[in-house]
């Protein structure tokens, strides 16, 4: 049996954590509440195996990878369940999974028959402060109108497309502005490319980096106003993560960029409702 936790139970998983996990800002931050996610778990009361899923982005799995009240019956319920809440809640036809270790990797080859697993690497970058701080001292002054996102940008229909980013991170703008924060580049008005945190932890920040419009790519905007999110990082004692697909050169480049380097690689399974 696999049932869904309310958000008030959450912290019923904390047991199943690994030290690891307690580090990881995205899990960490569903477990708390402060992000949009849903938790899944074989007994409400007394759990021993949970899916903890970060819906914007990838789910992980915890505890007993084999469970009989659970890893039987994922296949079934990923069709039945999550597939329905993926496509409602982000319209999303594709599920992200992090392979915690061999044990799990197998189980879940195991038990999802009816999906074609694609293997992949998610890339995890640690935030190397006096990096930045000496790329910092060797910028010019931005030449880009920076300005942090605050509620009247975000309740303007012009940038209805940064609230929908945003929506699929956070349960709603309050929580956002209560727990988060972000920058921008505009231009008439207009969000070109923004920084904002997609989940938060602690004093830990997963950040998430846009440039919209195509046309305005590679002309150093997202570089200026992730820069403009670390120089407040750094200000107020938060630590940044970054956390970007192999496939994603732009967003590689841009970590090292802005003074990132290269931590751990881990697998992960992509797969299609």
């Amino acid at each position: 049996m696999i049932v869904e936790l309310n958000a008030n139970e959450y912290s019923k998983v904390t047991p199943l954590l690994s030290e690891e996990d307690k580090t990881n800002v995205a899990l960490m931050s569903i477990v708390a509440g402060n992000n949009k996610g849903k938790i899944f778990v074989d007994d409400p009361d007394r759990p021993r195996t949970a899916m903890i899923w970060a819906i914007a982005s990838i789910a992980f799995f915890v505890g007993d990878c084999r469970n009989s009240e659970f890893i039987p019956h994922l296949n079934s319920y990923m069709d039945r369940k999550i597939k329905q809440d993926s496509m409602e809640i982000i319209g999303g036809t594709w599920f992200t999974i992090a392979v915690a270790d061999e044990a799990w990797d197998e189980a879940l080859n195991e038990a999802l028959t009816d999906y074609e697993l694609h293997e992949g690497e998610d890339l995890v970058f640690e935030f190397a402060a006096d990096r930045y701080s000496k790329l910092r001292q060797a910028q010019t002054e931005t030449r880009f109108q920076i300005t942090p996102l605050n509620a009247a940008l975000l309740n303007d229909p012009a940038n209805d497309f940064v609230l929908e980013d945003l929506s699929e991170f956070w349960n709603s703008t309050g929580d956002f502005m209560d727990k988060g924060f972000g920058y921008c580049v505009l231009k008439d008005g207009t969000v070109q490319s923004v920084c904002f945190s997609g989940y938060v932890y602690g004093n830990g920040h997963d950040l998430v980096v846009r440039t919209y419009e195509e046309a305005e790519r590679q002309k150093g905007l997202g570089a200026a106003v992730t820069c403009a999110y670390l120089d407040h990082c750094v200000r107020n004692g938060l630590v940044p993560h970054w956390t970007t697909d192999e496939e994603n050169e732009a967003s590689m480049a841009l970590a090292n960029k802005c003074g990132f380097v290269l931590k751990e690689k881990s697998k992960v399974y992509e797969l299609e409702f």
